[in-house]
């Protein structure tokens, strides 16, 4: 498909839900929405976590292929008795070395762009861990790579030569407040770097720029609440004056840009010793021990069962399903492209792209979760993992709820429709592929998401996507549960799961 594409920006606003873009809070957000494409039925990869859905916006690819399962993560060769935080570069850089160089497991955006000489750049004022994320083999001389907190004030970017422009033009990035401080200043030095750097000097082909706000105050004070909202029209600004620096540059009539959010955001109502009960239960030896390791997402708790033991599973599956707090319980599938898992009761890791030999878990457990509103008006509420009874975090994600699967996405500019709503679904994994068409490069191997083509200029009627939609459900004597499922064009989209009373 022909397009006038020349530079695309990936406006990575994080835990930014659908619902809180508004023409007075935040118009910026709000006219691109208006004036371009506009995704209702876009959908976070599950778990609806940050590092998760970083890796499937720039790779294409769901978890189960890319190799990035959850916010935490159980790898023996890293740590072989407990799992460990992706949050976090370092450990994700010994992932890499401990994997031979494959932090990722397959072809990232940067690499494909590179293949054909074009490069991608990627700011971040998010963890570090999610930075490297958004460019994963930039430590191998793939693009840039540019974060003000990998090591503060002595290393902010890979190529090194990038590091020391950035730090003898703008001096380190300034320290992130601590608690529920926002991190209003962190999004400002990064996004200055965007705008006076980045984009007149290094003039990549692609821009992945990641805003960290408002996900760090929702999670602190509440989706929501007004210091949220606060934080989220600061975002607002600052993305105005990129879109202006693009304006002055002469380069608007060329641009193409995205505005996506990895995931929803719901409010918790209380917190689920998932370990305690285990080990209460005779399942596990001790909070711990290897025999269950568990690593999780917040609202979804991946368990890894030492050798894979199946009649291990299949108990911890049977005491789970007494249980009020466990929501849907996910396993190794009975059958190729079967929906059902191997243990009764529990749903196939396949059918929500979370089956990986080498990282995926044994069994994967959600939360009950429901749509009422919290303090601030907010709907959504959903339990949260935590451990040795601690409280949760006010405001999470990680579910398989609807206000946590769906997700903003925006298009707008070169190469796009305008003043048009794809209702059909759409989602993070689908982000790289349109780049790439974007920019006239049609190689989209070992890719999972699609081209979203009905958002394209050239592209069928918005009302002629075939969308497939599907409930599957499962039973155990008397638990129940339910998972809806949207095929388009043979890419298929997790829409919720949950038990049924």
């Amino acid at each position: 498909m022909a397009t006038a594409a020349r530079l695309v920006i990936v406006f990575v606003v994080d835990g930014l839900r659908p619902d809180s873009i508004t023409a007075e809070e935040t118009p910026t957000l709000f006219r691109l929405r208006a004036e371009g494409v506009n995704f209702p039925n876009s959908h976070a990869v599950f778990p609806t976590v940050t590092r998760v859905n970083a890796a499937a916006l720039t790779t294409g690819m769901q978890p189960g292929t890319h190799g990035i399962v959850g916010n935490q993560m159980y790898v023996p060769a890293v740590e072989p008795a407990r799992a460990f935080g992706t949050d976090a570069h370092r450990n994700l850089l010994e992932l890499d070395r401990a994997s031979g160089g494959r932090l990722v497991l397959g072809r990232t955006l940067a690499e494909r762009l590179q293949a054909h000489g074009l490069q991608l750049a990627a700011v971040s004022s998010g963890s570090t861990g999610s930075a490297l994320l958004t460019n994963p083999r930039a430590t191998s001389g793939v693009g840039v790579l540019i974060s003000g907190y990998f090591d503060p004030g002595k290393s902010v970017a890979w190529p090194a030569s990038v590091s020391e422009t950035i730090l003898a033009k703008f001096g380190p990035a300034p320290a992130k407040g601590r608690g529920a401080d926002r991190y209003d200043d962190a999004v400002a030095w990064t996004q200055r770097v965007l705008r006076e750097y980045v984009l007149p000097e290094l003039r990549p082909a692609v821009v992945i720029d990641w805003l960290t706000e408002p996900d760090h105050t929702q999670h602190h004070v509440g989706v929501g609440s007004p210091a949220a909202r606060e934080a989220l029209g600061h975002d607002d600004r600052e993305i105005a004056r990129v879109l202006a620096t693009v304006e002055q540059l002469g380069l608007t009539a060329t641009t193409s840009v995205f505005v996506v959010s990895d995931h929803g955001f719901t409010t918790n109502t209380a917190g689920i010793d998932v370990a305690g009960a285990l080990v209460e239960a005779g399942l596990k030896a001790s909070a711990t021990s290897r025999d269950v390791v568990l690593a999780s997402s917040g609202q979804a708790v991946a368990l890894h069962v030492e050798h894979r033991d199946a009649d291990r599973v299949a108990r911890i599956v049977q005491f789970l399903q007494t249980r009020e707090w466990c929501g849907v319980i996910f396993t190794a599938g009975l059958a190729p492209g079967d929906p059902r898992g191997a243990v009764a009761g529990t749903f196939a890791l396949e059918l929500i792209h979370l089956a990986n030999e080498e990282r995926g878990p044994d069994l994967l457990l959600t939360f009950p979760w429901s749509s009422q509103p919290n303090a601030f008006g907010v709907r959504g509420a959903d339990l949260a993992n935590v451990s040795t009874g601690g409280a949760p975090l006010t405001s999470d994600h990680g579910s398989m709820s609807p206000w946590n699967v769906r997700n903003t996405l925006v298009a707008w500019g070169a190469g796009f429709k305008t003043r048009t709503a794809v209702h059909a679904p759409a989602g993070n994994a689908d982000v790289t592929p349109t780049i790439l068409t974007l920019l006239g490069l049609e190689e989209h191997d070992g890719i999972d998401g699609r081209v979203l083509a009905e958002a394209l200029v050239d592209g069928p009627d918005v009302e002629h996507v075939v969308v497939d939609t599907r409930v599957h459900t499962t039973e155990a004597g008397r638990y129940r549960a339910a998972v809806q499922m949207s095929t388009v064009d043979g890419r298929r989209y997790v829409d919720k799961s949950w038990r049924v009373r």
